[in-house]
């Protein structure tokens, strides 16, 4: 887990005053936990798993159907980020994934390298 993923969900998580009592000075994934030190408490997170988990698929484990999949599912796509998510789920549905070269700043460059991550058939599974 990055720390930039940790503190979005501390800010997602928990409200403005609990927020100032973390101030938060770092955070640390070692062996399947995460410890977070704050000013005044220490938090151990026993399993990062279910913290992970709630910032969506890993980047690059899906395989995405750009016709059903979320925006969060999209964001998984390695080159794909939040506005280019709402881009690809503005301009449903596609036939192709060369439809895709229809959104501004999708070259022929940037749709080869999203092949391998998104499809136009079946549903949006995991890559093997």
């Amino acid at each position: 887990m990055r720390i930039v993923d940790f503190h979005r969900w501390r800010r997602r998580t928990f409200g403005r005053a609990v927020r100032r009592r973390i101030d938060l000075a770092g955070a640390l994934a070692i062996a399947g936990m995460v410890i977070a030190v704050g000013s005044g408490a220490t938090w151990l997170i026993q399993d990062a798993r279910d913290l992970s988990d709630s910032f969506g698929p890993a980047e690059g484990s899906l395989i995405v159907n750009i016709n059903t999949a979320s925006e969060e599912q999209l964001i998984s796509v390695p080159g794909l980020g939040a506005t280019r998510a709402a881009q690809i789920v503005a301009g449903r549905p596609y036939e192709s994934v060369d439809d895709l070269s229809k959104i501004a700043g999708v070259s022929g460059k940037t749709l080869d390298s999203l092949r391998p991550f998104v499809t136009v058939e079946g549903e949006t599974r995991e890559r093997d």
